[in-house]
């Protein structure tokens, strides 16, 4: 910039710059309708000027409006330029003043007069009835800016729209080596006796998986199989119940395909005989949770209402006092799902959707929320201060808003923990937490934690701890087979117990030492893992490229073994024998099964082996007691079999069918 020569202002500059050339710069097109003939919305007016703005043949984007308002000085140059001398204005200019230029309604509120200055008279730029709509309006070509100024606005007008939380303002923390002094002890609630004599599989089944729920999906699926095929199937209550039914047996007995319960040769009557193959495979095809009709922006927007109506019913458990909350991966390897599909290498099903489970000690699953990215948080408000904790912070305290009795304990590993975190869950919340946190994470109290060399050193079971009382928390560092840091609002390392682990070196079992809470955290961390673990026991496998359908099945798993862990949980209460998941599965599979209907019945005339049919020995005809369908031709019936394929054949003068099955 530096080494350009100065070049001299031309004249015709002051007509662009001057002030009747920026105001007629706001001009709508020749072909617009004025604000008076009709008064168009700040849509139509973007239109008009996306059209003007692919028009403009310029090398290089035209400033936008508001830039150009933002530069107008409407009391600037009018004064300057009465002083100059005639001599010093164009020409052109003073042809320009002589011309009658016809005003539209906007010129004529901004300019009411063209034959006198009069600065009184002008409003303010927020009065003129068309400005809230500038923002949309394509950029003129006559409005001067520079490029520089252009990218600044471009960046700024991206910032409005991306409003980040505000910092959080670092907590200050007093680390000490010593002692807890703020522990707490959790009393275990005692549950109410919900067993009634006459209840049944069905009873519990019918808390989680709610009619209501039920008559959805029948809905649903009607108004889908309408929507793609002009008609529909009709479905019933009965048979979507029998529908459930076969995909619990589905779950016990695993087959490898669907269709091998029908089969001949692998079939299994206690599903073939619920439902023919084309009545499952119909509804298996247009099953529906919502009206495609009415879509949202929402990623899992096909089994929302679903979801979060099993998620009500979930809620509605009583509840425990010592929770886990940790990740439960849905099995999805279809490629229909986009970026709502995961890959964790470190789990059993690598691929599929994340779920937040929010789950108690004895693996009831008491809340959960869909992983969707942005979408995660979608139905969820959550503080200013609570919008600056990490992801994993934001879960836990998602899951710990629906929790009705606070006085209770959370455990997480460390995905989630932070040390902000567990102060927000005792202060705010009144939630006692426990878990496992990184070493990135400490905030300075590892300056004070012994290493892990050191650790490795003194041998297992050594530990540290270090504490900050005014914050309530409490850090211990424990080498086992390998250091483990936990953090804790309610217990510290102490007492100090002892466990059994296998030596190498002494070759046997030997004692090592066990800080308190370790042991807190391995008796109730498991409850997420458990129900993982009675969901893979008897899967329901619903194989298919429709993604919502996965989530369905998981979420049918997680109602059945909630009705049976609910269950068992009040026969043991009223100390009766509970049946195990297996039969309790199968005995809700046949309680839900219509007995009004009919039974299919199968023929047992299997098809014969190519190898027998033609093998030309021992195939003699015979007269049987009742008339059948020939085997061959079908159409006609007859009395005549053959003994040794047992298969009816024509056998008259007119068709041999007999002879014809056998030789061709």
């Amino acid at each position: 910039m530096s080494g350009r020569k100065h070049v001299p202002r031309p004249l015709s500059v002051f007509k662009q710059t001057s002030r009747a050339s920026k105001l007629l710069a706001l001009v709508p097109p020749i072909n617009a309708l004025s604000d008076v003939e009709n008064q168009t919305s700040s849509d139509e007016e973007v239109v008009i000027s996306t059209c003007c703005q692919d028009s403009d043949d310029l090398s290089s984007e035209a400033p936008s409006i508001p830039s150009s308002l933002e530069n107008l000085d409407i009391s600037e140059d009018d004064e300057d330029r009465n002083n100059a001398s005639e001599d010093e204005i164009p020409n052109s200019e003073l042809e320009d003043q002589e011309l009658a230029v016809p005003l539209t309604p906007i010129i004529n509120q901004v300019l009411p007069s063209t034959s006198q200055v009069n600065f009184d008279n002008i409003p303010t730029l927020s009065s003129i009835h068309s400005i809230p709509s500038v923002e949309d309006i394509s950029p003129i070509p006559n409005a001067v800016n520079t490029r520089s100024k252009r990218r600044r606005y471009v960046n700024t007008h991206s910032r409005v729209h991306n409003i980040r939380p505000k910092k959080r303002k670092p907590t200050d923390h007093k680390w000490k080596k010593g002692k807890f002094l703020h522990k707490a002890e959790i009393t275990n609630c005692e549950f109410k006796n919900n067993l009634h004599p006459d209840f049944t599989p069905i009873d519990y089944f019918w808390r989680y998986f709610s009619l209501d729920i039920l008559q959805d999906i029948v809905h649903n699926t009607n108004l889908y199989a309408v929507q793609v095929t002009g008609r529909s199937i009709n479905i019933s209550e009965d048979e979507m119940k029998d529908f459930i039914s076969i995909l619990l047996l589905m779950g016990v007995v695993n087959l490898p395909s669907y269709v091998d319960y029908w089969s001949r040769e692998l079939r299994y009557p206690a599903i073939a005989e619920i439902m023919s193959l084309k009545k499952f495979e119909t509804i298996r095809r247009y099953i529906h949770f919502v009206d495609n009709s009415c879509p949202n922006s929402d990623r899992y927007f096909k089994v929302r209402p679903f979801v979060e109506k099993v998620r009500r019913n979930c809620l509605a458990t009583e509840e425990e006092m010592t929770y886990s909350i940790d990740e439960m991966t849905i099995p999805y390897k279809g490629k229909k799902a986009g970026n709502r599909r995961q890959y964790n290498p470190m789990k059993p099903n690598k691929w599929g959707f994340k779920n937040f489970v929010r789950a108690g000690m004895s693996g009831i699953v008491y809340d959960f929320l869909l992983y969707g990215g942005e979408d995660t948080f979608r139905y969820i408000q959550f503080s200013q201060a609570e919008e600056t904790l990490t992801l994993g912070a934001k879960v836990v305290i998602a899951l710990c808003k629906t929790i009705q009795m606070r006085a209770c304990v959370v455990y997480f590993d460390n995905y989630f923990s932070t040390i902000d975190l567990a102060i927000h869950l005792r202060d705010e919340c009144g939630i006692f937490s426990l878990g496992t946190i990184r070493q990135n994470r400490l905030k300075g109290c590892e300056k004070l934690l012994m290493s892990d060399k050191s650790l490795k050193k003194k041998g297992r079971g050594s530990y540290c701890q270090v504490v900050d009382n005014d914050n309530k928390v409490a850090i211990v560092k424990w080498y086992d087979n390998k250091v483990v840091t936990l953090i804790s609002t309610y217990a510290d390392a102490y007492p100090v117990g002892k466990i059994k682990r296998y030596s190498k070196e002494m070759k046997a079992r030997v004692d090592v030492d066990c800080p308190e809470l370790i042991k807190h955290y391995n008796s109730n961390m498991g409850g997420v893992d458990l129900a993982d673990m009675l969901v893979a026991l008897y899967r329901t496998t619903y194989k298919s490229r429709r993604w919502y359908t996965a989530i369905f099945a998981q979420m049918l798993d997680i109602c059945v073994n909630n009705a049976w862990l609910v269950y068992r949980r009040d026969c043991s209460n009223r100390a009766v024998k509970h049946m195990p998941l297996k039969s309790f599965r199968c005995q809700l599979a046949r309680e839900l099964q219509n007995k009004s209907r009919c039974r299919i019945s199968v023929s047992n005339n299997c098809r014969t082996d190519d190898s027998v049919r033609y093998d030309s020995i021992g195939h003699f005809p015979s007269f049987g007691e009742s008339y059948g369908r020939c085997k061959l031709c079908i159409k006609n019936k007859t009395d005549v079999y053959c003994l040794k394929c047992n298969q009816r054949l024509c056998l008259v003068r007119k068709r041999n069918c007999f002879y014809d099955y056998h030789s061709k």
